[in-house]
Parts: C-alpha cells; sequence; structure tokens
C-alpha cells in the first residue's frame, strides 16, 4: 500500500532538508579552511619553557621529580609522554589523546580549539634520538565563529538539524493548519453538517488563506440558507396538501353512499389506493428531516418483496395500454425485507418511468427479482438507445441529462434515478447501471438481506 505525503509533511521537508543544507554547506566550508598543524602559539605558561629547556639537557627521571614538584596550577595544564607513559601516570583528556595519535614527525606540531579550550601537542626530539610528546590543556580566547564551527563540526551539523527540523515544523505547521481546517470543514459539509464554519479558528490570520476560508464560509452560508429554505418549503406543501387529499377522501366515501357504489368497484377502490398513496408520499415528506437525522427511523415498514413489485408493475401498467410490464421473480420462498415502503416504491417507480420514456421497441421491459448471497437483486431492463459506457455513473446525479436520443425523448428534468439512488442508499444497497446487448439500459439494485423469510 502505498502512503502519500501531506501538505504538512511535503512542507515540513522542504523547510528541513533546504535548512539543512544551507547550515552543512557553510560548516563545510569553514572545515576545509581549518588547519591544526600551527594555527596557534603555544600558551603564555612560564613552566613550559623551562620543562623543555630540562627534557632536552637533564635525565627524565630528574624532570619527573622536579616537574612534581611545581605549581600544581601549571601542572593540571601540562602532559608529558615518554615511551606511552604520562610522567605522573594520568589520563590524557580525550582531545589530548586524538592529536597524540596524530603526532608524528611530519607533524610535530597540532592545536585544538573544543569547547571554549585549546590543546596544543608537540613532539620534541632528543639529544639521544628518542621522542618526547609534551601535550598542554588551556583555557582558548576568542575565537572566530567559523574556527568554533570549524572545531566543533559534529555538534554544529547535529544541533542545526535539529533546530532547523524545530523551525521547519513550527512553519509548516502554520501554513497548513488552516487549509486542514479547511478540508476538515468541507468534509463535514458534505456529510451534512451545513452549520460547519472554518472563520472562528482562524481569527489570528489576516492572509490569503483567511480569504479563502471567507469565502468557503460565505458559500455555505448561502448553501445552507437555500437548502434549509427548500426544506421548509416541501414541509409547507406537504403540510398544506394534508387537508385537500383528507377532504378528497371524505367526498369519495359520501359518493359511495350517496350513489349506492359498491365497495369493490374498481375504479373507486383505484382512486382510494391513489389517495392513499399520496398521504403516504406526504408523510415521508414531513419526515424526511428525522429520516436524515437517523436513517433507522426510515425502516420501519416489513415489505414483502415479490408482492411489493407486484403491486407497483399494477400501478404502472394501470395508467399504460401498450404492452405492461413483465415482472419475474426466482425466490423459492417469499421474502419479507425491513425497510421504507414509500422511498423503496419511488425508487422502482422512477426507474420504471424511466425505462418507459426511452422504451421504442415491441419487447417488453422487464423487472426481474432474484437472490444472490446476501443481497437480492432487482433488475430494470428495456430496449432503448442506451447510454454511453463513460456516462453510466452520471445518470444517478440530480439534474444530470444526456445529450442524446434518450434524453431528447424524455423531457425531464433528470431527477428520477438521483431520487432512486438517494433511496436506495438509505436502504444501505446499491444502484448500478450497465447497457444490454443489442440494445437497451439495464438498472440493477442491490439490497442487503437484513431481512427475515418466512414459508
Amino acid at each position: 500500500m502505498k502512503h502519500h505525503l501531506g501538505l504538512t509533511g511535503r512542507i515540513l521537508i522542504s523547510f528541513w532538508v533546504t535548512l539543512f543544507l544551507v547550515v552543512s554547506a557553510m560548516a563545510v566550508i569553514f572545515f576545509s579552511d581549518r588547519d591544526d598543524s600551527n594555527q596557534h602559539k603555544i600558551p603564555n605558561i612560564a613552566l613550559i619553557d623551562e620543562l623543555n629547556n630540562k627534557l632536552l639537557s637533564s635525565h627524565y627521571q630528574d624532570v619527573s621529580r622536579w616537574f612534581k614538584q611545581q605549581d600544581k596550577h601549571d601542572i593540571k595544564r601540562i602532559f608529558v609522554v615518554f615511551q606511552g607513559r604520562e610522567i605522573l601516570q594520568r589520563t590524557l583528556p580525550r582531545a589530548l589523546k586524538h592529536i597524540k595519535r596524530r603526532l608524528s614527525k611530519s607533524q610535530p606540531f597540532i592545536t585544538r580549539h573544543i569547547y571554549g579550550h585549546l590543546f596544543i601537542g608537540r613532539l620534541l626530539l632528543l639529544p639521544n634520538g628518542q621522542h618526547i610528546k609534551v601535550f598542554i590543556r588551556d583555557k582558548s580566547g576568542h575565537l572566530p565563529l567559523h574556527k568554533i564551527v570549524a572545531d566543533n563540526l559534529v555538534a554544529v551539523l547535529l544541533s542545526a538539524l535539529f533546530i532547523s527540523g524545530l523551525i521547519s515544523y513550527v512553519l509548516a505547521r502554520f501554513i497548513s493548519k488552516p487549509i486542514l481546517l479547511l478540508r476538515q470543514a468541507t468534509q463535514n459539509f458534505a456529510s451534512g453538517d451545513l452549520s460547519s464554519r472554518v472563520l472562528p479558528k482562524l481569527k489570528k490570520r489576516q492572509d490569503e488563506v483567511y480569504l479563502l476560508a471567507q469565502d468557503f464560509d460565505a458559500m455555505a452560508e448561502k448553501l445552507q440558507t437555500s437548502i434549509s429554505s427548500h426544506k421548509h418549503l416541501i414541509q409547507d406543501i406537504s403540510h398544506e396538501l394534508r387537508s385537500p387529499v383528507a377532504r378528497l377522501q371524505f367526498a369519495l366515501e359520501l359518493t359511495k353512499k350517496h350513489l349506492n357504489i359498491p365497495d369493490d368497484q374498481k375504479d373507486i377502490l383505484r382512486i382510494e389506493k391513489e389517495c392513499e398513496q399520496i398521504n403516504s408520499i406526504i408523510n415521508t415528506l414531513l419526515n424526511l428531516p428525522a429520516f436524515e437525522l437517523d436513517p433507522a427511523l426510515a425502516l420501519q415498514d416489513s415489505v414483502e418483496i415479490e408482492a411489493f413489485l407486484q403491486d407497483v408493475c399494477e400501478d404502472i401498467n394501470f395508467t399504460r395500454n401498450t404492452q405492461p410490464i413483465q415482472f419475474t421473480s426466482t425466490l423459492q420462498h417469499p421474502v419479507i425485507l425491513t425497510a421504507n415502503h414509500q422511498l423503496l416504491c419511488s425508487a422502482i417507480e422512477n426507474i420504471l418511468k424511466n425505462a418507459l420514456h426511452y422504451h421504442d421497441s415491441s419487447a417488453p421491459i422487464t423487472l426481474t427479482l432474484q437472490h444472490s448471497e446476501d443481497n437480492l437483486i432487482i433488475e430494470c431492463c428495456d430496449a432503448g438507445p442506451g447510454v454511453d459506457e463513460d456516462k453510466l455513473a452520471d445518470i444517478f446525479k440530480p439534474f444530470y441529462r444526456l445529450d442524446q436520443a434518450r434524453d431528447r425523448a424524455s423531457g425531464g428534468h433528470g431527477l428520477g434515478l438521483a431520487i432512486s439512488k438517494r433511496a436506495v442508499e438509505l436502504h444501505k444497497g446499491s444502484i448500478q447501471a450497465h447497457n444490454r446487448s443489442p440494445v437497451g439500459l439495464c438498472i440493477s439494485i442491490t439490497l442487503p438481506l437484513t431481512l427475515t423469510t418466512k414459508d
């Protein structure tokens, strides 16, 4: 699995690498200018000259006894090594050990500056041909900055790496934080939280990102107002429709009594059924806000899926004098689905009506129901002109219309299949379209079997 760096990581690495390379280049330049062989003179310690004279003119044992009797402050700063042993059996500081390894006939004098101290190594040639190494440790004076960097290159590079990383992280967070906040706000907005805003979290900024957040909040405010207005309008219209529908049902009952129409009259039953359908649609519209907050509230009906689809086909065929829709089922047993009857009905009706708009063949429109593993599959196929392969997913978008024969014939607004998709997704299902051979379009709905089976 590939992991891509986010904006913060990219900015952090860019700053960090840039700063570190600059500091490293400066350190390398300083380091290349360092010359340890003869940069500093021997410090002004009176004991040093006398010690050199003693070593050149006296026996080493005599020098050792004499050296022990000198001023302790000076003794602490001077080390003498002969035949691998220090004159007072002391351990050399680490810096002097490094100098000791480098001292040779070709490099008889070496100096180093480390952490404010001057370390000097000198190789003396005795009259008998032997060599003595004399080391001095003393506090250094003020050195140029580039010499300090050169003498402490590793420490400088590590410090540069840490400090540049810290600065880069702060800069990266400062730049990317508002963009991440904006992304989070858009995600919240897309998931239905229309109150999500960015500006309250960016009070201290007055830059281009702040202006972008300002534009986003203005857009979000307009969208929220528009969507809220549409919801209220739908609610108001649905509420107002209840009264005339109730009066229509009451008038229908009076008509049956006054005209002595039998209760099994086919036309009267159809009118009653359509009135109930309108009433069910109104109730669904009024409950839509609650369904959006908690989709589980919408799935409260027990729908025997095979009988339900037969009823939908009968309702569609009632308004058509041409060849009826053919419904077939391969289910072995009746299946009851926990669903929303009205929303599921709207989804199937819109698919069937979409097929009727574009169907131009003597072959019938087919609606099939089958069981596949843990799903129910409902498929509607027509014999129309079909849809380009690259546009099959787009036909479920709101207000999307195809600029071809399927669209010119319909005169619709591009909402039917979008409503179907929303209703199917509320049931945790999926909807897809594919072309059939030789002509036509099939739309398949897949619903999960969160249901019971009865014999």
